[in-house]
């Protein structure tokens, strides 16, 4: 489907060309038909020589109805510049040319209304003029055809050379990333609430879930109509009239953007590369203030500057657009910059990196990062899109870039069918590495392994008689994200750079739940004590060894060790951990589970005297030891009593004395 969208200065006859053209009058405003003049957008259609049907946007050609005749041409393939023979190119043709040219709509016709009214040599002089006032634009040297709404003379052949403009137009992206810039709004009874407006980039069909941008407002496909024909699905390039159901007239207005559930992101910063009018009345300066067109909307901003203080007229420069209010737009579009006051069209752009985080001014690494983003080809664009962008004062960037398949294709614009072959080439020549579902640039996956390999290599320096860093501090200052830690562990541990940490005793004691690993570290590290640990180790043992069951508590332990020499021992498992307060000896844990689990075996209950003159322990203990018990299922608390645990049931054996606690 294609769009043609007419452009002209006021009364130069556009509507009165399209009802000829089309048989239908695109003016549906009866104050529009009651002046005689186009105030808003008007739209018909019509089917070309060649059997191609397209839309016709129709555009006010007033000055002061500018901002309507942007809402419409934002969209279209080629351009119906309509000139009136008896008059010439007057003020409003030049925006509306100057507009087409900072859209780059390259395809079109020159019409050259009201021929009827004028003579031969008079005819000539204009397009002489008009031929003239193309030259240096996108449009300039496209077909220039006199006719007449009236008298019909010339719209044969107006109608053939519009045929032939929309073979050269682009072909329209599609990167299954629909939207639909709203240009109108309106309720019809019985159907409810219906949105216009031409569609890019993917397709949309009946009975899908859509999203409106900015709000967020989520609604439904009820039906599709394109020139007032039911379609069960739209594509690039069709006007579209979309009956939504779940959503009123009043949650949605012109210049919002239908698209499928999180699918686009809307933005607040724009990184553009800006070109000014040559006829623009002065310089675009450093934090001017300006209106933004893109698609249907209208938005205020801030224009910074990235290299110079100003932009003179027929200048181009990188910017920053800062804007009020959110804005839905992708890598790509165009779009046009006014002055409000006096109210002029002075500049207009592409938009490169949406959105754009706040940059430095003068930034080379900034510059040359835009530079590569809006000329570069599919593989420097895929590679530029993995680089995450340094921040100021010269620090590392935050995080490492990381995409999936989706977010490149939505930064970067490019339909996959680019894509997939840029990943293809770049995973061959080792620049791109695939972990899981996530793309990364090599060069940052080298980055994130060194800083992961340098942060343990210090932690475990500093905290030799531990075992790993719990996982999670690992994530965070790596720089991971949560989606990003398990991918980049399983990778860092298959390739033998990272290991899981395995768990203390009491992750594998008899009934303990299975646990994953709760730290990292390196495949070579091993806690080791020093001999003057061991032998204090040895020491604080022999105590233990003393007093099988009413040792001393953690705190004593670890007033003589320390709390990183006591952790050691409790996650090497030659302590176990029982409560806050109590810790056994490995053998001694052991030897207790197997007496207590002997007995019940042969009674139904123990009581705690019972299980303190078994152990020949204290009632502290005990109370201690059956309630690690109760946790771990091998006992289970009956009244002031304990009865055998599942956990105790499924055992086939328990463990002899001496035997290692990690058996039970």
């Amino acid at each position: 489907m294609s769009c043609i969208g007419t452009a002209g200065h006021v009364d130069h006859g556009k509507s009165t060309l399209v009802t000829a053209l089309t048989g239908m009058d695109p003016d549906r405003l009866a104050e529009e038909k009651a002046r005689g003049m186009t105030i808003d957008l008007g739209f018909a259609w019509l089917t070309l020589p060649s059997g191609r049907e397209a839309s016709i946007v129709d555009v006010p050609g007033h000055e002061a109805f500018i901002k309507n005749m942007l809402a419409g041409v934002g969209g279209i393939d080629a351009a119906l510049l309509v000139v009136a023979a008896d008059e010439g190119v007057m003020p409003q043709t030049d925006e509306h040319l100057a507009i087409l040219d900072l859209l780059r709509v390259r395809s079109g016709v020159v019409a050259l209304t009201k021929c009827d009214l004028v003579d031969d040599d008079w005819l000539e002089l204009v397009r002489e003029d008009v031929a003239e006032r193309l030259k240096g634009t996108t449009l300039e040297g496209i077909p220039i055809t006199p006719c007449s709404a009236v008298t019909r003379a010339g719209l044969p052949e107006l109608l053939a050379a519009l045929d032939t403009a929309l073979d050269t137009a682009p072909a329209r992206r599609d990167i299954a990333r629909p939207r639909l810039p709203i240009d109108r709004v309106f309720t019809i009874t019985g159907f409810g609430t219906i949105v216009t407006g031409t569609l890019q980039d993917g397709t949309l069909r009946t009975g899908q879930e859509v999203e409106i941008l900015p709000s967020g407002l989520r609604a439904r496909i009820r039906g599709l109509q394109s020139h007032k024909h039911a379609v069960e699905m739209g594509f690039p390039g069709a006007r579209l009239a979309v009956n939504l159901a779940g959503i009123a007239k009043a949650d949605l207005a012109r210049g919002d953007v239908l698209s499928l559930p999180a699918v686009h992101r809307t933005s607040t910063s724009l990184d553009v590369r800006l070109d000014v009018v040559p006829g623009a009345p002065r310089p675009i300066a450093h934090n001017a203030e300006v209106d933004v067109y893109a698609g249907a909307a209208e938005v205020p901003a801030r224009v910074i500057l990235l290299e110079a203080d100003e932009l003179a007229p027929g200048a181009s420069g990188w910017a920053q657009l800062r804007l009020q209010r959110p804005l839905a737009v992708a890598r790509g579009d165009r779009f046009i910059l006014r002055i409000p006051s006096p109210s002029l069209t002075v500049a207009g752009g592409v938009v490169v990196d949406a959105p754009a985080r706040r940059h430095r001014r003068r930034d080379g690494a900034v510059l040359e990062r835009l530079r590569t983003l809006a000329l570069g080809d599919p593989e420097e664009l895929v590679l530029a899109a993995l680089r995450p962008e340094a921040p100021k004062g010269g620090k590392k960037p935050s995080g490492y870039g990381a995409r999936d398949l989706s977010e490149l294709a939505d930064l970067i614009g490019l339909p996959s069918g680019d894509i997939a072959p840029a990943l293809a080439a770049l995973e061959r020549r080792e620049l791109v590495v695939c972990m899981g579902s996530l793309l990364y640039a090599t060069s940052e996956w080298r980055r994130l392994r060194d800083t992961s390999s340098e942060l343990l290599s210090a932690y475990h320096r500093q905290y030799p008689l531990r075992s790993g860093m719990p996982r999670e501090e690992w994530r965070a200052r790596v720089g991971l994200s949560a989606r990003e830690a398990d991918g980049a562990f399983a990778t860092l541990a298959e390739a033998d750079e990272i290991a899981e940490a395995a768990p203390g005793v009491s992750g594998r004691l008899i009934g303990a739940a299975p646990r994953t690993a709760a730290s990292v570290r390196l495949p070579a590290h091993r806690p080791l004590p020093t001999p003057d640990e061991r032998r204090r180790i040895e020491a604080v043992l022999a105590e233990f060894h003393a007093a099988p069951f009413a040792p001393p508590t953690r705190a004593e332990v670890e007033q003589e060790l320390g709390a990183d020499v006591t952790a050691y021992l409790l996650d090497q498992g030659e302590l176990v951990r029982v409560s806050d307060v109590i810790v056994l000896d490995r053998a001694a844990y052991a030897e207790a589970v197997r007496r207590i689990v002997t007995h019940l075996r042969a009674h139904p209950a123990i009581t705690v005297a019972e299980a303190r003159d078994l152990l020949d322990t204290t009632r502290k203990y005990m109370l201690a030891i059956f309630e690690h018990l109760d946790e771990r299922r091998i006992t289970r608390r009956q009244g002031d009593d304990r009865i055998l645990g599942p956990a105790a049931l499924a055992l086939a054996a328990v463990a002899a004395p001496g035997e290692d606690a990690r058996s039970v």
